[in-house]
């Protein structure tokens, strides 16, 4: 009978010794099953949906592929989300109501607090006697600590006191021969001590204890252009899980190496804001949120064509157009003068902006000058121009290949190694270039450049050049003006194409952006018309088939790992200008 079968299927299924007793009363077939085992199983069909969404803008994703792995048979199978993210799966499960205290499985939960200052506690469950690790890592994937120690099974937690600068760290947690990593956030430096010992905790709150007559299934869910997420749930029936996925672009860390907008304040319109939106220019606050920028650098370009005796002045004009843009919008927009400051900034939702200065004509042959300008927050300054200074030939000059640095040029490049100044080569002379690269003992830059290989200007890199950046530890930033990299139909497919010539000659740890935007007028690549399609070129990356990782190395890592290396201890100070000018 259709009945019997059923109770066979349970019988063979799970091998449990089942007495069946058959009774007949008014024509009724009753069934008294006693299932003999040490736990009351059932088994029973299971449906639980969810809906997978933007994590910024809210919107739903459709398409998604959620993967659901159920942990105890270690079955697979998937669902895909519809066109409002919506998606639901249908499950045959076995309910256990087990008593036991031990945890079923690994789990770690989000560090409490978080954001936190200056200590938050980590707490996880392990599910079997073994030797447990948990270690901290910065941004950069630099271990800063990490305790490790034989555990039996059972809830516990490790306190976290943060021992360095502000911003964002990692914690990785492994045990049972698997390991989960989370982010934290820092508000405020610390001089704690690190992870504390191992202690037992609670964790019924943070982690949802399992449930009798539950199953444990882990999602993975992903999309094209998006971080996959894995969820961990207890399921009973009828749970309803929402997942916000980030996209790969908003997940990355995104640094534009040059941008123009404070001269073209300066130069043709000084009633333009940063903090509203416009429909003219490349840039202004809402169009570089919109494009996931977190590091900007405003760059500080004095036109020496325009005012040839005054360039220092003129150029700390400028400067106050960048600091009244500052004081104007303080809960977006933050000056920062290091890459923990930076983050900080980040962290509290603001574009961090770092000033730098385009053509060391500004200094006017002073040392003094150039502190002046540190001390104003300038992190990098571009040696040259297209014109040439008294110490430093050009590009543009037809010198290039036979004259570089003089004697108080090499001292201007002493001065910005000692006080933590990247110094930039884009516009610079290839026999100025060389001499630097005798002089510095940092990395260097060319902030907004294109291969010469690939494209024949004055502008761009030659491979020995490249080459030598990349031995420096430095990085190229890939600018994004249509005649230093190509010819005609320029496009992101151009920008793509010197990124990938730099890739195969050097390797994916020496490129980065520096799109000159509002430093190239109206004629922008097709498809990067402003700060607002940056996305646009971390998604063409991914479908060209760079890796999520090599993504967010070009995106911003890699020139973050030369803003720490020159500038990671730079300390927070009170402009000179300023102060001279408060005592006249």
């Amino acid at each position: 009978m259709p009945a019997f079968a059923t109770i066979y299927e349970i019988r063979d299924r799970f091998k449990i010794q089942i007495e069946i007793k058959e009774y007949i009363l008014n024509k009724q077939l009753l069934l008294s099953i006693t299932l003999l085992f040490y736990v009351y199983s059932i088994s029973f069909a299971t449906q639980f949906s969810g809906k997978v969404t933007d994590l910024n803008s809210g919107d739903p994703i459709d398409s998604a592929h959620v993967l659901i792995i159920d942990e105890t048979t270690g079955s697979v199978d998937s669902a895909f989300s519809d066109a409002n993210g919506e998606w639901t799966y249908d499950f045959n499960a076995i309910g256990i109501d087990d008593e036991t205290t031990v945890p079923r499985k690994f789990s770690v939960a989000q560090n409490y607090p978080n954001p936190f200052n200056p200590s938050t506690i980590i707490q996880f469950e392990n599910p079997a006697a073994g030797l447990v690790q948990v270690s901290v890592y910065n941004v950069l994937g630099q271990q800063i600590d990490s305790r490790q120690q034989f555990l039996q099974p059972g809830q516990f937690a490790i306190k976290w006191s943060g021992t360095g600068g502000a911003g964002i760290y990692f914690y990785s947690v492994r045990a049972a021969g698997k390991t989960v990593t989370r982010k934290m956030i820092q508000l405020d430096g610390g001089k704690g001590s690190g992870l504390s010992e191992f202690y037992g905790g609670d964790l019924s709150r943070n982690l949802g204890l399992l449930k009798p007559s539950s199953y444990s299934v882990q999602l993975i869910i992903s999309r094209f252009g998006y971080v996959s997420d894995t969820v961990s749930a207890e399921i009973d029936g009828g749970e309803y899980l929402e997942t916000p996925l980030e996209t790969v672009h908003s997940h990355s860390l995104v640094i534009d190496l040059h941008n123009d907008v404070l001269e073209r304040i300066y130069y043709e319109d000084q009633t333009y804001h940063l903090k509203d939106r416009h429909t003219k220019w490349h840039t202004d606050i809402p169009r570089l949120q919109e494009g996931g920028v977190d590091i900007q650098f405003f760059v500080v370009w004095e036109d020496y064509r325009k005012y040839p005796y005054t360039y220092y002045d003129n150029a700390f004009e400028m400067i106050d157009i960048f600091n009244a843009e500052l004081a104007a919008n303080p809960n977006t927009l933050a000056q920062v003068r290091s890459p923990a400051e930076a983050l900080a900034a980040n962290a509290e939702g603001k574009v961090a902006g770092v000033m730098a200065v385009e053509g060391g004509h500004v200094i006017e042959n002073s040392i003094e000058k150039l502190i002046d300008f540190y001390e104003a927050g300038m992190r990098y300054m571009t040696i040259t121009w297209n014109n040439s200074t008294d110490w430093a030939v050009s590009a543009q000059d037809n010198r290039s290949r036979t004259v570089g640095l003089t004697d108080f040029g090499r001292k201007v490049i002493r001065t910005m190694d000692s006080l933590g100044v990247i110094i930039d080569i884009s516009h610079t002379g290839i026999k100025t270039i060389e001499d630097i690269l005798e002089v510095t003992e940092n990395p260097i830059v060319a902030t907004h450049s294109g291969v010469r290989s690939l494209k024949d200007h004055y502008r761009n890199l030659y491979d020995d050049q490249i080459r030598a950046i990349a031995e420096s530890g430095g990085v190229v930033g890939i600018v994004f003006y249509p005649p230093f990299i190509g010819r005609g139909y320029v496009s992101i497919e151009t920008v793509i194409a010197h990124i990938d010539y730099i890739v195969d000659l050097v390797g994916i740890d020496y490129v980065a952006l520096g799109s000159d935007f509002d430093g190239i007028g109206d004629n922008t690549i097709v498809g990067l018309r402003d700060v607002t399609d940056f996305p646009d070129l971390t998604l063409a990356l991914l479908e060209h088939g760079y890796s999520q990782e090599d993504v967010e190395k070009i995106n911003g890592l890699n020139f973050m790992r030369v803003f720490e290396t020159v500038c990671g201890d730079s300390p927070v100070s009170q402009p000179r200008r300023i102060a001279m000018k408060s005592t006249n």
